[in-house]
This record gives structure tokens, sequence and C-alpha cells, in this order.
């Protein structure tokens, strides 16, 4: 099945929308959904973070269905770099309220953002009309919050209805 997707932006998506898509799926609908997901994988336009694949799947002898369907798709999550480093310590810096300082784990948030950022950069020299979106079901209405903090570095945020509705899918 082909995508509807035609307008050539790149996503980066994060784990609370990857999840959204997997809560109380009606399996029809979700076969339909991902199998567009997929193929927006396949073709190098959507990508998420090493640290959201850590995030989403699991050890588990019984992984969940998100899971087992991100696992193949691994390649698509981009591993941290040095590059994605330095900007990830300036994003921290500007945006402290970016991640919790007393969880051990690193978080994926800045990670995703870096990429995103660097990915527009080499985008926009290219494809100066077309846009790198980060696709997160965080809420607007923080001034400090994540999709505030995402368009104040020059990226565009959706949540998952609005990633459904710029890629013309039902």
């Amino acid at each position: 099945m082909a995508t509807d997707n035609i307008n050539g932006n790149i996503y980066f998506i994060d784990t609370s929308s990857l999840a959204e898509m997997f809560r109380n799926p009606h399996a029809d609908r979700l076969n339909r959904i991902w199998e567009k997901m997929e193929e927006l994988f396949l073709n190098g336009r959507i990508f998420s973070h090493r640290l959201v694949y850590e995030e989403i799947t699991t050890d588990s002898k019984r992984p969940d269905l998100l899971s087992k369907k991100i696992t193949p798709l691994q390649a698509y999550f981009r591993p941290m770099s040095f590059e994605q480093a330095q900007l990830v310590s300036d994003v921290i810096k500007k945006y402290p309220a970016l991640i919790d300082p007393k969880n051990e784990k690193e978080q994926a948030a800045p990670w995703l953002i870096a990429a995103a950022i660097l990915e527009q950069r080499q985008y926009s020299l290219f494809n100066p009309d077309k846009m790198v979106y980060v696709v997160s079901e965080q809420s607007g209405s923080d001034p400090e919050g994540f999709p505030s903090i995402i368009k104040s570095l020059g990226l565009e945020h959706l949540n998952l209805s609005g990633f459904y509705q710029i890629n013309n899918w039902q």
C-alpha cells in the first residue's frame, strides 16, 4: 500500500506518540496506520532516536505489540553522535526543565531534538520549502514545554492527530 504522504517532510517521532498509536488500538485501524508508518520509516521520511528505541523495547520474554513492531526498524532510530552531544549540552543549558535531573537514565527528549536539528540543517540546504517536524503528544500550552522548546529551536511540532492530518491519513 502506498502512503498518501507526498509532502516531502521529515519526521522525528517521540515515545509518547508511538505509545499513543498502540493505546486501545482497533486492530484494523492500527494495521493500516502501522503499514503507512513502516513505509515512512523504510523510505527515510521518519526517524527517531536510539534512546526512544530503548524506552520502547524491552528485554522481556513477552514484549508488547509496540516493541515487536519497532524492533525490525531499529536502524531508523539514530544513535548518539558527537554533534548531537554538543547540541544536547546547549539545549539543556538553555532549557534545563527539559530533563529531570533526578533521573539516572539518559533522557531521550534532548537527543531527539538534537537529531532533528541536525537533520533540519542538512535538509534545508537542499529542500528549503520542506520541514522537519518533531511528533510528540506533549501539550503546546506550556511556554517552557516540549513543543515550545522545539519551536524556539527552529523546528515544528505536531501531535499524532496533526501528523495524521498533514499526511492525509484517515
